[in-house]
């Protein structure tokens, strides 16, 4: 990026299977206008990918099925690029999730997050009844 401040870029999706690329592809675009490799922008879309299927299969909002969005917010600053993909879930205990990948005994879920930690800097999961769930990643560029 040339500029010195920070843009935030904000995009809104229905949370629908067929959607996922959207914000796969303008998260990708987001990605090269701050040049980063083609590698690391192919990361950058699995990851985004990965939290909204996560969203779309997980968050179901109790009385809100009809108005179900998953809204992902990237974050642009000179060095970094944090995406933050928000759903109106209910959430999910953290803990109770796998901490290492063991492909011997893979389970339906739950490796998602495992993989986003792998390929990301920085993941973080923050969930609440009232608010929902975030997960929140960062790419760092290299100088």
């Amino acid at each position: 990026m040339e500029t010195q401040t920070c843009s935030v870029v904000e995009l809104r999706i229905p949370a629908k299977p067929e959607f996922v690329s959207v914000a796969r592809l303008g998260v990708s675009a987001i990605a090269n206008m701050m040049n980063f490799g083609y590698d690391v922008i192919d990361d950058i879309k699995l990851a985004v990918g990965e939290a909204c299927t996560n969203a779309i299969l997980h968050a179901l909002a109790p009385g809100k099925e009809e108005v179900r969005e998953i809204i992902i917010r990237c974050r642009l600053e000179i060095d970094s690029l944090t995406i933050e993909v928000h759903d109106s879930g209910v959430g999910c205990d953290f803990e109770e999730l796998p901490r290492e990948m063991d492909i011997e005994s893979l389970p339906e879920a739950g490796y998602g997050l495992l993989l986003i930690n792998a390929i990301m800097d920085e993941m973080q999961c923050m969930t609440s009844p009232e608010t929902g769930t975030v997960v929140r990643m960062v790419k760092r560029a290299r100088q």
